[in-house]
């Protein structure tokens, strides 16, 4: 109780972006269907046909308009990096496994 510490509350004017919170929920979005097209492919043996293929380009477009999002927004002053960091990370994993996916169907 002697040595506890003090809580000082700051006032900014930081605020989270609404590019960075837009880039974050597309994140999430491209890792539950990323997670969902890795399922019901896993499910159909990896015999799911085109549309799982489509529904995988369309995620990594997602993916790559989200990263981009969160990268334009990185530039801005006076804002909370935390939704952007997160779009940052969780878009830039769904696009680089869905790029190694390609390449590696490729060969």
């Amino acid at each position: 109780m002697l040595f506890r510490k003090k809580r000082r509350i700051q006032f900014t004017d930081k605020k989270h972006p609404r590019q960075g919170i837009i880039s974050s929920i597309m994140g999430a979005v491209a890792i539950i269907a990323l997670l969902m097209l890795f399922i019901f492919s896993g499910r159909a043996k990896g015999h799911a046909g085109i549309l799982f293929g489509y529904m995988g380009i369309l995620d990594f477009i997602l993916a790559v308009a989200g990263f981009v999002m969160a990268i334009r927004c990185i530039k801005q002053e006076e804002i909370y990096y935390t939704t952007v960091r997160i779009g940052v990370v969780s878009n830039g994993i769904v696009g680089l496994c869905l790029l190694v996916l390609y390449i590696v169907g490729l060969a």
